[in-house]
């Protein structure tokens, strides 16, 4: 039965195809690069002491991304839906699964939203501005300034993400060329051979700290019915978008031991801003700030829209009202959007990044075992679907994959065990709230 229409000619639940390649590799660069190159390359050098192997591990992390990214890009190019893991879990294991990760992506991307906009709000006063003001007034300021972009239509977002992003990039790309002027530091004698000294623990810190710096990739996940040319366009997009960001984030750290060494590195809460510091004094962490700000505004920007097509997909499906299926003339699914935005703003005005984060990571986990999960089993019962691309030395990169995420998870969870029970019993439950009431509505 073909959809009704919205009122304005367009059926409910119909989106625009009209991203292309440029919005693709621009939204999974600008994606993945966030407050973790700000942030981790201080927790990495701490961990792992000797620079060879500091630079090691994150080529390693882009690589491992790569690998990871071989699932979301089989499944993206293969179904290209809106939706993100939702659409995607649901055609491979089936409704139930379907509805739990899709509930649990939407709480990963209102808690997303609320720890980038109170990191947004960190660098805000770092940089000098509204330093009199509380961090969660100015986080869900940044909220509501994403909502009214996304209200506007998907043609002038894309296009407003793609210049965000392409801008995050130079920003990056110029803060790597002060450091590259600033005088370097007399090398660092080294104690004994190269990485001895590392441990397993601290092996585990500064993997877990990459990790999370390369995340981010999945975007073309959420809008593959609004991508052009999704058969293409996925894979270039990711392993393009992943290529630029390794590039950066090695060169970055080269240069940051290059000016700083480990030492300082490892002291220091953010490395850019102290390298920067080096060659234009406090006008270099000053800068460094305005990064963060521009590179954390616009990930919320990008989050929000690409987690509001979760809430879309569901609605479309039933297994939320059908109202917010609703899609306007310019592309916005916008009720979708505005209960996603008023969730992240709850969260967000509460001020407590590190406890947003302690919530968000067990449920990322989560999504990409599941996502894994599905490959494995289309593998099994669809061979003959139309797979534009193919993960390489299939099954060992799975194995690989769900072997390394399930480590990770139970990792979490053993160090965090209050804060993971909390989040995925908490999707647990609601999803068992909106199963019972499918099985009500459909009688079985």
């Amino acid at each position: 039965m073909p959809a009704a229409a919205d009122g304005h000619g367009r059926p409910a639940g119909q989106l625009l195809r009209i991203l292309g390649l440029g919005f693709g590799l621009a939204t999974v660069a600008g994606g993945v690069i966030g407050a973790g190159i700000l942030r981790q390359p201080g927790v990495v050098a701490g961990a792992a002491i000797d620079p060879v192997l500091i630079i090691s591990i994150w080529v390693a992390g882009g690589i491992m991304a790569a690998v990871n990214a071989f699932t979301v890009v089989e499944l993206g190019a293969s179904l290209p839906r809106a939706g993100g893991p939702y659409a995607l879990v649901s055609h491979g294991l089936g409704p139930r699964a379907g509805a739990l990760v899709g509930w649990a992506d939407w709480f990963n991307g209102m808690s997303t939203l609320a720890f980038l906009s109170v990191a947004f709000a960190e660098f805000l006063q770092r940089a000098g501005f509204f330093t009199d003001r509380p961090l969660g007034l100015l986080a869900v300021a940044l909220v509501l300034a994403a909502f009214i972009l996304n209200w506007s239509g998907a043609r002038v977002n894309g296009v407003s993400q793609t210049l965000f992003c392409g801008l995050k990039g130079l920003a990056l790309a110029a803060i790597l060329l002060v450091l590259l002027l600033a005088p370097a530091v007399p090398p660092e004698p080294q104690q004994g051979a190269p990485g001895l000294a590392m441990g397993l623990a601290a092996m585990a810190i500064a993997m877990r700290a990459v990790h999370n710096s390369y995340t981010g990739y999945q975007t073309p996940i959420y809008v593959g019915e609004e991508m052009e040319r999704p058969e293409r366009n996925v894979a270039r997009s990711v392993f393009g978008g992943l290529a630029i960001v390794t590039a950066l984030y090695v060169l970055i750290n080269i240069a940051l031991l290059r000016v700083l060494g480990v030492e300082e590195m490892a002291a220091s809460p953010i490395p850019l801003a102290e390298g920067a510091g080096k060659l234009l004094g406090d006008n270099g962490g000053i800068a460094v700030a305005l990064f963060g700000v521009l590179s954390v505004a616009a990930s919320v920007n990008l989050r929000l829209m690409t987690h509001s097509r979760g809430v879309f997909a569901m609605a479309r499906d039933g297994a939320l009202p059908a109202a917010l299926a609703r899609v306007s003339p310019s592309g916005s699914p916008r009720l979708a959007l505005l209960l996603t935005a008023a969730g992240a703003v709850g969260l967000a005005a509460s001020g407590a990044y590190l406890a947003l984060v302690a919530l968000n990571t067990p449920l990322r986990i989560l999504i990409e075992i599941s996502l894994i999960l599905t490959l494995v089993r289309l593998r099994r019962t669809a061979p003959d679907m139309k797979r534009p691309f193919r993960m390489p030395l299939y099954p060992l990169p799975a194995v690989m994959a769900l072997i390394g995420n399930s480590l990770l998870l139970a990792a979490v969870a053993w160090e965090d065990p209050a804060n993971s029970l909390l989040s995925l019993g908490a999707v647990g439950v609601i999803a068992l709230i909106l199963m019972a009431g499918r099985r009500s509505r459909t009688g079985a």
